[in-house]
């Protein structure tokens, strides 16, 4: 009776599970395919390094490939029959119309000047902001925390006040907080100088485990500096509580440091260029090396009879890689292409004719025309600059929600321009926000008064009080 207890407990159990695993090349063409262009630097940097068949353009160049004089003292027929040795894959990829290299540029002229750039912070952490949220509301809401911060980044409105003023949850106010927080510099948007320095630990490479508990627990002996009590609740030798402290004072808790308002030198990645009422469009990507297929170790797939398996195995290999790299870089340029081609032509008239002329244009949008994800194209706008006869400026800026007008939607960047020129042309009676509500109602533009206070604010525009006190243009 025992006995078959036991059996029972101990009978097998089979289950067929379907599984579907990528593999790694398959991951890399994902990261490859999909990533921003500075990452995207650092992956091909590794590929090159880590694969012999892949060399940067100038080595491959000023290297002479030595001839193999056993390859050389074959007959034309004899090598025919050695290629068919040859893994298929890489017997067609060199066979076919496809690229042994990979040039970063469409130019003739690739170096190009860097054009000088300021980027406020306010302005890269809307950017920032609008690419990680889809809810008009909330971006609304974001870009109200932003405009709050102070001189030194914190943001000094209570979480609450701000739910209310805009009727939504605190849950939801302190989610946007988060992805504001999460944008540089480090400490930003912080509510006082403990949360920026938590922030700062949160976000260091290296482990602050102790630091953050010192932060989180012990602030307040922290700031007394008491390491005999901090050592005594923790158990931990004061050395080490002395040790994480001095980390912690090395930390600055002011976001806006010494570097705020710096210039930033940009190579734009997009070149628009007007021929008529067309447009020319180049990519322009010279932060991406210039490299190709190493051509010293071809001859070992052209003639592999000549070496051991070994050898022609391992450059098999690499080989493999070196063709998915190039075949997955080919990929992402051709959609990087498709969508700064759709993005550009469809604000054909932003161009042509101005701001006025701009068209509502949504990452969902686009992600639907193009056949990409939205994450994607996130990516690949992320640090594009675009470099027009316009002037040079974040892709993003040709983006924007819109607003329901008398026949078509119209660009949030247009109302913001019809309210720029509105407050430009008045004379010694100032306009208020309702008075530009009701002109704008009267093309058929329909936004509340706080939108209005909003748009103006991001301009740097003064309220109609403080505009009588100062000139502002």
């Amino acid at each position: 009776m025992e006995s078959r207890r036991i059996s029972s407990i101990q009978k097998l159990q089979q289950s067929l599970k379907l599984e579907q695993k990528m593999s790694p090349l398959q991951v890399l063409m994902i990261r490859v395919t999909q990533c921003p262009r500075l990452e995207l630097k650092n992956i091909i940097y590794q590929e090159i390094e880590a694969n012999p068949m892949l060399s940067l353009a100038e080595d491959d160049e000023s290297s002479e490939p030595s001839e193999s004089p056993e390859s050389a003292s074959f007959e034309e027929e004899e090598k025919e029959k050695e290629e068919d040795l040859l893994n298929k894959e890489l017997k067609d990829f060199f066979t076919e119309d496809f690229p042994t290299y990979f040039v970063p540029s469409d130019l003739d002229e690739v170096e190009r000047k860097q054009i000088p750039y300021t980027l406020t912070l306010p302005e890269q952490l809307k950017t920032e902001l609008r690419m990680e949220l889809s809810d008009e509301k909330l971006i609304e809401v974001g870009e109200y925390m932003i405009d709050s911060l102070t001189d030194e980044g914190f943001l000094d409105t209570p979480l609450p006040t701000i739910a209310e003023f805009f009727g939504i949850p605190v849950d939801k106010i302190e989610a946007t907080l988060k992805i504001i927080q999460e944008c540089a510099p480090p400490g930003i948007a912080a509510r006082n100088v403990r949360e920026s320095i938590k922030i700062h630990l949160e976000r260091s490479p290296e482990k602050s485990e102790l630091e953050l508990k010192i932060v989180n627990d012990f602030w307040e002996e922290y700031k007394r500096r008491e390491i005999g009590k901090i050592s005594y609740e923790l158990n931990m030798d004061p050395e080490k509580i002395n040790k994480a402290i001095e980390n912690i004072q090395k930390i600055n808790p002011r976001p806006t440091g010494k570097d705020f308002g710096k210039v930033e030198y940009i190579t734009p990645s997009v070149i628009v260029e007007k021929n008529g009422e067309e447009l020319k469009i180049s990519i322009n990507e010279p932060e991406l090396p210039f490299f190709r297929i190493n051509t010293n170790y071809l001859r070992v797939l052209q003639a592999p009879k000549n070496y051991d398996k070994k050898t022609v195995k391992f450059v098999e290999k690499w080989m493999e890689r070196a063709k998915f790299i190039l075949q997955s870089l080919e990929m992402r340029r051709k959609n990087f292409r498709k969508v700064m081609e759709y993005i550009i032509n469809f604000q054909k008239d932003f161009f042509n004719k101005g701001v006025m002329h701009m068209n509502p244009l949504t990452l969902k949008k686009i992600a639907r025309t193009t056949n990409l994800s939205e994450s994607t194209i996130s990516r690949y706008i992320k640090d594009t600059y675009v470099q027009s006869p316009k002037g040079v400026f974040h892709i993003k800026h040709l983006l924007s929600g819109g607003v329901k007008g008398r026949e078509q939607n119209i660009s949030t960047n247009t109302i913001r321009e019809k309210i720029r020129r509105m407050i430009e042309a008045e004379g010694s009676e100032k306009l208020s926000d309702i008075e530009i509500k009701k002109e704008l109602e009267k093309e058929g533009i329909n936004i509340t008064r706080r939108t209005v206070a909003k748009y103006r604010n991001q301009m740097g525009i003064l309220p109609k009080a403080k505009r009588k006190k100062e000139k502002f243009f």
